[in-house]
């Protein structure tokens, strides 16, 4: 086991002095990635652990990584020396793969310190220093871990008498009610929450053009972006992880009901394992699709990948390599054959990158594979594999047998596909596709504005976050969701699920047996009026009548607002825009008879004497449905209509097949009088006498 040298402060020492000793341990004696290649300590940049950091300025920080940081975008001289003695001696005493948040801890300091004086001292650092960083972080969604961060650091420099000792009593504000937790974590609102879900129409225009592809061909960018959209449909993936899918990673079991059940089984590198993951049956058909095309656009770099793994010394013979002997000279067209590309200008740039002229004559196969094979050097720094191989963790895929191993330029838009080159997946393939374009140039890259799509936005995690809330709401625990999502913790599942607490409570209540007597639902969806049609139920338009299949046809021949068996739903839009358009026809009616009255035709009274009430009597329906103090959900029963019902009529059938006739109460009153009327009500209520 090697060494560990550790740094031992002197209090008696002043701080500059202190300094000076760690970068003097940092810079001469620990070795720590001393081995990697192209590191030494007075670049401005490093290759360490997975990655390389530069050390550019809070200004500069997001500089393009094919561009040379200049002078004025680089950290000052002496922080840099700080800042590299600091990171080499962190990482060699206590290593982890966060060395990106280190990058902005000492950005942040760097900026306050300059703006405060002209040579940012980290020795002179002080409580308003930090708290200028605090504010800083702010509008940060990682703002809580990269402010712990920094408070570490500064206990670190205070151990080491660097700065201040009164910075072991600092505290960042963003804890309790401004911590992640609960501005943007597990117990953020339902709107934040709500903000994390994908846009229904990017889905939809990715789905669309997804089923172009079972009656057409498609290009290989957008059966890449519609491909690995759906695998993330399928189970909830981060899209780090579709590097470790194998050509054969979709699996086909049983479940405990026997029944057929697809997953997709890959290892996680979070929870260090391999994990089958079940795709809902929705989705198997369309994820079986999705690789299935992915290993077709991928095999030709599978095949080329393969060869490159057996070192070989001869050019690779793809299908438009000019058929010639390897050291026979190639003409500039045979070179440009060869190379796979199109134009003389790309192949003089190529031959121009590596020997510095631009002839393009003067080569055979042998002489021109030399280039080719500098050229993958540098474009795979990992090959085999695809990313940086991490000793203490399981190994990744080689490109040979990786789902996602493409050629060079596959998915550009000016470039020919490369038949000789490898081109590293990267993350941002997928995500720069599916941003809306910024500039005119960018349109040519934007999946939605090349297939005509509004330009919008999607983000690969939004799907995990849709495919957690869905599996919630079906009645996953939260513990099989954890486990499908490959998490280490429960706690993690929480920011992802948006539980409504009145359904909880609801739920609750039941367990408890604690329900309220009236319980305000939901309107009834087409689909249960559906199912409630083939019972004693039926909708009508304006809501649910409840008369039975045993009385026989309706007797009001479909008069369902002079109905007492008509149930309205409060809040059914439908009923609602029924009613409305039966009132304003009767008030046309209305409005026609009155003008016929007028000239002399008396027979238009009758229609009068029936649309006025008529016309009231559904005004006074509608101010109640569209009454906003009354809970949707509130059935509404008609009544004082005209006393039918369809009982009523199933009793006067009755009656009349023994012989008994039921008088009508409105013949009675026209014939005999009120009174008659009124002995019979005295007769059958005697207490109000």
């Amino acid at each position: 086991m090697a060494q560990v040298i550790q740094f031992t402060p002197k209090k008696e020492l002043t701080a500059q002095k202190n300094l000076q000793n760690l970068i003097t341990l940092s810079r001469d004696h620990l070795v720590l990635w001393a081995d990697n290649p192209g590191f030494n300590w007075e670049n401005n940049y490093w290759p360490v652990l997975n990655r390389t950091i530069r050390f550019t300025n809070y200004e500069h920080r997001d500089l393009h990584p094919s561009k040379t940081p200049e002078a004025h975008q680089l950290m000052h001289p002496v922080f840099i020396e700080f800042a590299k003695s600091y990171l080499r001696y962190r990482h060699t005493v206590k290593p982890h793969t966060g060395i990106g948040r280190d990058m902005h801890v000492l950005r942040f300091l760097e900026l306050v310190l300059r703006q405060d004086m002209g040579v940012p001292d980290i020795t002179k650092v002080n409580q308003g220093h930090f708290d200028q960083v605090m504010a800083m972080l702010r509008p940060l969604s990682q703002r809580q871990h990269i402010a712990s961060m920094l408070v570490g650091t500064l206990k670190t420099l205070a151990d080491f008498f660097i700065v201040t000792s009164s910075a072991h009593y600092w505290r960042h504000p963003y804890v309790g009610a401004a911590s992640y937790d609960f501005t943007n974590g597990a117990y953020a609102d339902a709107e934040t929450k709500s903000a994390k879900l994908p846009d229904q129409d990017a889905l939809l225009a990715i789905a669309e053009v997804f089923g172009r592809g079972h009656t057409q061909n498609l290009k290989d960018v957008d059966t890449m972006i519609t491909s690995i959209t759906c695998l993330l449909l399928s189970t909830p993936m981060r899209i780090s992880e579709v590097l470790r899918l194998r050509v054969d990673c979709l699996r086909v079991g049983t479940d405990i009901n026997g029944k057929t059940q697809h997953y997709i089984n890959y290892w996680t590198p979070k929870i260090k394992e391999f994990v089958p993951k079940a795709v809902p049956g929705t989705m198997a058909p369309h994820a079986t699709a999705a690789i299935e095309r992915l290993k077709h656009i991928t095999e030709e770099g599978r095949q080329l990948a393969r060869y490159m793994e057996g070192n070989p010394i001869n050019f690779y013979r793809h299908r438009n390599c000019p058929d010639i002997p390897d050291d026979q000279e190639l003409t500039p067209k045979q070179l440009l054959e060869a190379l796979g590309f199109k134009t003389r200008s790309s192949g003089e740039t190529f031959i121009h990158s590596h020997t510095g002229g631009h002839s393009l004559t003067g080569f055979t196969l042998n002489s021109l594979w030399q280039l080719v094979l500098a050229e993958h050097r540098k474009n795979n720094p990992h090959f085999p594999y695809q990313e940086p191989v991490d000793i203490k963790r399981n190994k990744p895929l080689k490109m040979s047998e990786s789902l996602m191993c493409f050629l060079r330029f596959q998915f550009g838009v000016r470039s020919n596909t490369s038949p000789i080159l490898l081109s590293p997946f990267n993350n941002s393939y997928f995500s720069m596709r599916l941003e809306a374009p910024t500039s005119d140039k960018k349109k040519g890259l934007c999946f939605f504005t090349r297939h005509g799509f509004e330009a919008t936005k999607l983000k690969s995690h939004s799907l995990r976050h849709m495919l957690n809330r869905l599996a919630r709401r079906s009645g996953i625990s939260i513990d099989t969701i954890t486990t499908w999502s490959s998490r280490a913790s429960p706690h993690q599942s929480l920011t992802y699920i948006n539980d409504d607490p009145h359904e909880a409570a609801s739920k609750g209540a039941v367990l408890l047996e604690m329900q309220q007597a009236q319980t305000h639902k939901a309107p009834i969806t087409d689909e249960e009026a559906e199912i409630k049609s083939q019972g004693p139920f039926h909708r009508s338009r304006f809501g649910l009548c409840r008369r039975s299949w045993r009385a026989g046809p309706c007797n009001r021949f479909a008069d369902c607002l002079n109905c007492s068996e008509l149930l309205i739903c409060k809040g059914d839009n439908l009923a609602v825009s029924a009613v409305a358009k039966d009132r304003e026809h009767l008030v046309r009616t209305f409005n026609a008879a009155k003008a016929a009255v007028d000239k002399g035709e008396r027979a238009a009274s009758r229609w009068i004497q029936v649309a006025e009430p008529q016309i009231e009597r559904l005004g006074q329906l509608l101010s109640i449905l569209n009454d906003e103090s009354i809970p949707d959900g509130s059935p509404i029963e008609l009544s004082d209509s005209t006393n039918f019902s369809h009982e009523q009529v199933t009793v006067e059938d009755k009656a009349a097949s023994i012989g008994v006739k039921l008088l009508d109460r409105k013949d009675l009153g026209i014939e005999y009088g009120n009174e008659l009327l009124a002995c019979l009500d005295l007769l059958r209520n005697p207490e109000s006498a």
